[in-house]
């Protein structure tokens, strides 16, 4: 089978349609969702872009070099965000697509570039083909028009529509006003000179926040952090265009019928919701972890379906495996999902785990189907220490409300159950 996988680095779940956005514009990834099976419950084991990379890759040194079946991976991302050595290693071709200085988009060296690569492998049966692109990691090339688009969505929320009892006000307050000026000009000379109109004055253009710096962010800054959200938002709607033109090249060449098609992520980019901009710490938040997950069949198979239990990076290798017919090794971590996207098995997981060090920090976090815990083990010395963290699912889905301190029975058992899992003590 053909199979093309999209990783999209650095992409949360909830900046798309599909996951439950309305504010977004993402008609073509929620397209692929329409037309496949969306992973509500992707969660990161470790979301940091070596580990996603080690989990994509199945964790074993042969990864994916023993498939047996020609495999691509197409770099259309910086060289500043390359894996290491060994995630290339594997693959019979690497195709450079990196964007170029004098192009608008960081994307448009692929856009040139695609339509032969695909024309090459049009008479090639079977074949991996994994893009890589690091368009959502900033610093953002933002287009200005589609950023204002998102400006001007911010000013009409924030006129708020008037009520019966003010527009009546507002029409006494006008009598009253029209009345008055009727007295005053009866009153005045009729010679008066009318006052010159005030010269109109030339606003600059609001610019997007296109480098925002790695490290804390106040989130008490409404005014930043909408300047960065409506700065990403621009920027996700731009790269969906981007990727409805690859899309388009695969129908046309008749790929919507031969092909899988596969998009993921390595991990999302925090902007400011729990305090933090970029990987600066290791805070397991909803955010950093929930992952996008959308599989689309050959022939739209199972088109709509929806998975509701966990699953996670290492389940790919297992997955991609079925797909080219490539059985993984016996010790092979991670499920293959094809049984699952096909309504043929139940969900392998009861809950799902992650695990990320940055530095001198480190956390774990376990997510049921009740609740999500979050324990820091390791905080840079002279950094206050970050409390356990107790979420209630689904409900509170952006973990705004810490509800340890009325569960911590129930914290203490996810917490005893996590320490077992990755072998640690408590402090």
């Amino acid at each position: 089978m053909r199979v093309i996988v999209f990783a999209i680095n650095g992409c949360p779940a909830g900046w798309l349609g599909v996951y439950g956005n309305d504010w977004v514009g993402t008609p073509n990834l929620d397209r692929i969702a329409a037309e496949g099976i969306t992973f509500d419950r992707h969660i990161s084991d470790c979301p940091e872009p070596t580990a996603a990379r080690k989990a994509w890759r199945g964790y074993g040194p042969g990864g994916l070099g023993p498939v047996p079946i020609p495999s691509i991976l197409v770099r259309a991302n910086h060289p500043d965000t390359d894996g290491p050595e060994w995630f290339y290693a594997g693959w019979q071709e690497v195709f450079d697509a990196r964007p170029r200085s004098e192009d608008v988009s960081p994307l448009d060296e692929l856009l040139r570039t695609f339509p032969a690569l695909l024309d090459r492998l049009a008479t090639t049966p079977d074949f991996l083909l994994w893009i890589e692109t690091d368009r959502l990691i900033p610093p953002w090339d933002v287009q200005q028009d589609v950023f204002e688009a998102y400006l001007e969505g911010a000013a009409e929320e924030r006129t708020q529509p008037k009520t019966a009892e003010a527009d009546e006000q507002e029409e006494l307050e006008g009598a009253e006003e029209e009345e008055n000026e009727e007295n005053e000009d009866s009153e005045e000379d009729s010679e008066e000179t009318p006052e010159s109109p005030e010269p109109a004055i030339n606003e600059e253009p609001v610019l997007p926040f296109a480098d925002p710096p790695t490290g804390p962010f106040d989130r008490a800054d409404l005014d930043a952090w909408d300047w960065l959200h409506r700065t990403f938002a621009a920027v996700v709607t731009k790269f969906d265009a981007e990727l409805g033109i690859l899309l388009e090249h695969l129908r046309s060449r008749g790929m919507d019928q031969s092909a899988a098609w596969l998009v993921t992520s390595d991990f999302g980019y925090p902007l400011g919701e729990h305090g933090q901009i970029g990987l600066y710490r290791p805070w397991l938040h909803e955010e950093l972890v929930h992952l996008p997950l959308l599989l689309r069949l050959p022939g739209a198979e199972q088109h709509g379906r929806r998975i509701a239990g966990f699953t996670q990076p290492p389940d790919l290798f297992p997955t991609l495996c079925a797909l080219v017919g490539h059985p993984p090794s016996a010790d092979t971590k991670g499920f293959d999902l094809l049984p699952l996207a096909r309504g043929e098995s139940s969900p392998p997981r009861e809950f799902a785990i992650t695990q990320l060090e940055l530095g001198e920090a480190a956390e774990m976090a376990i997510r049921t189907d009740e609740w999500a815990l979050l324990v820091p083990t390791r905080v840079p010395e002279g950094e206050q220490r970050r409390e356990s963290l107790l979420y209630a699912k689904p409900d509170d889905r952006w973990e705004v409300n810490d509800l340890h301190a009325r569960n911590i029975e129930r914290a203490d058992e996810l917490e005893a159950k996590l320490r077992e899992i990755f072998g640690q003590k408590r402090d």
